[in-house]
């Protein structure tokens, strides 16, 4: 049973505000996740790293987000989400100073790991919204989605820019004092979510889920380089879902489990999370070796666009951009032809702009529209199933179910890199410069893995809709549970 003190109903511009707001947050947010990888070589001049050890600066914020997650998104049930929200942005904005003025690799991982918080932003303020912008709440979380997609590309161009005219340090405290101001802003203008969630927290089920995805992540994501037979990442993957497997045992069996499984077998949300798997897998999966592609000179390999610097990053937000665009209509397009037509259109977009990809992908011109479209149809996806989960949440169990979902994408973009990795390094050849480098049917290959990815999600959410039914039982079952 929910706690549920009265709640006085904001006004429009009330709500207006703290949708701005949180916009800007999420803006804030993306610009800070998409700041590092162009400073990447700095950070491996700066403390004389292996190209293997700068991969543990983007693996240790990764490592860091599959565990705040799910719990900072539990605790915003039970304590709060603008609570959690406020406490989430100062870590980020503690381990963002951490990564600025770092003297030590080491010390430079520590404030890595407080920036996987920052993943935990999305779930929680989707509770909020949830509860204050009601009806407005779809049209809510596409703006807040489009704000995130928008930040990491200009992220990713900024910092660029930036450390063209700065020195690393100096760049790396732009995303810093940003999330400093962000802290005490959050604390004075997002108001608090009313609906608790009683039992406390399941810190048995919490530490199964962290230790296991944390193994399992880990070892996937270090397969290639330590090798797919290797005792580490066999251990990994195997004790990983071991440990996974207990997890649902105890969550069965838990009065007030980490996770209502219940809610993800009988009120319709585990195919949506399902679907936000495979989603993820291929949009998030795709991004490095498209980057790597745009930036490949052909002069040495017959094939690549050779952008570097701002050219590449413009050439990136162009994806940012359309899916942008495509999250700030898809709550209208949702109420006017139905999520299902929506979730499919989208799907259907991207796999069509991977395919024509991978048979066009010899001019700029081409392949910064195929990207468009793989934007647009990413971003009516990215907005309208997020929506989804939410609306058929229960009002106590809006966090975790929205953190569930980010955990899913995710996680699913960390298995497919890895998996495209390895096909990458599959299929390779000699450049006129001699080094080895992928083939050009390593990239065809990948984006046609994608494409077929893609429509595994259109199918998955013609189911998605026939689930809406379960959701709306499991939902009446719960209010007649509760007490008048």
């Amino acid at each position: 049973m929910s706690s549920s003190p009265p709640v006085a109903v904001p006004t429009p511009v009330r709500v207006a505000s703290i949708v701005g707001f949180l916009v800007v947050t999420e803006l804030a947010s993306g610009i800070t996740q998409g700041w590092i990888s162009p400073l990447l070589p700095s950070f491996i001049e700066r403390y004389g790293l292996t190209s293997a050890d700068a991969n543990w600066i983007t693996a240790s914020a990764l490592l860091s987000t599959v565990v705040c997650v799910p719990l900072l998104s539990k605790l915003g049930d039970v304590y709060g989400h603008k609570r959690l929200l406020v406490l989430a942005a100062s870590l980020v904005a503690l381990g963002s100073v951490i990564v600025a003025l770092a003297p030590s690799f080491a010390l430079l991982l520590v404030g890595r790991v407080l920036q996987g918080a920052i993943t935990a932003f999305l779930p929680l303020e989707f509770a909020i919204v949830r509860e204050r912008a009601g009806e407005r709440a779809g049209r809510a979380i596409g703006l807040l989605v489009g704000a995130l997609t928008i930040g990491a590309s200009l992220g990713l161009l900024l910092a660029g820019v930036a450390r063209q005219f700065l020195g690393l340090t100096a760049t790396l405290w732009i995303p810093a004092v940003m999330m400093i101001v962000v802290v005490p802003l959050l604390a004075r203008l997002v108001p608090e979510t009313t609906v608790r969630k009683p039992g406390g927290i399941d810190w048995p089920g919490a530490v199964l889920l962290a230790v296991g995805l944390v193994l399992f992540l880990g070892a996937v994501g270090n397969g290639s380089r330590w090798g797919w037979g290797d005792a580490r990442t066999l251990v990994g993957i195997l004790g990983g879902l071991a440990l996974l497997a207990v997890w649902v045992r105890v969550e069965n069996r838990t009065t007030h489990p980490l996770v209502p499984l219940d809610v993800l077998r009988r009120g319709g949300q585990g195919l949506p999370l399902l679907t936000a798997f495979v989603f993820g897998a291929h949009l998030f999966g795709s991004s490095a070796p498209t980057a790597v592609f745009l930036g490949t000179d052909p002069a040495a390999t017959g094939f690549g666009l050779g952008l570097t610097g701002a050219a590449l990053g413009g050439a990136l937000l162009v994806l940012g951009a359309s899916m942008f665009l495509a999250t700030t209509i898809a709550a209208r397009l949702t109420q006017r032809v139905g999520e299902t037509a929506v979730l499919v259109t989208g799907t259907l977009i991207s796999a069509a702009s991977y395919l024509l990809t991978a048979l066009l992908h010899f001019d700029v011109a081409l392949v910064l529209l195929w990207q468009a479209g793989l934007g647009f149809g990413g971003g009516l996806v990215a907005a309208t199933l997020p929506t989804i989960v939410v609306e058929r949440a229960p009002r106590d169990s809006v966090g975790i179910l929205s953190g569930l979902y980010n955990t899913a994408r995710t996680a699913a973009g960390a298995v497919a890199g890895a998996v495209f990795a390895a096909v990458m390094s599959a299929l390779v050849m000699t450049g006129s410069n001699g080094k080895v480098v992928a083939a050009e049917s390593a990239y065809v290959a990948v984006w046609c893995i994608c494409a077929g990815l893609a429509i595994v999600v259109a199918a998955l959410a013609i189911g998605v809709r026939r689930g809406a039914r379960a959701a709306r039982a499991a939902q009446v079952e719960v209010a007649a549970e509760v007490p008048a």
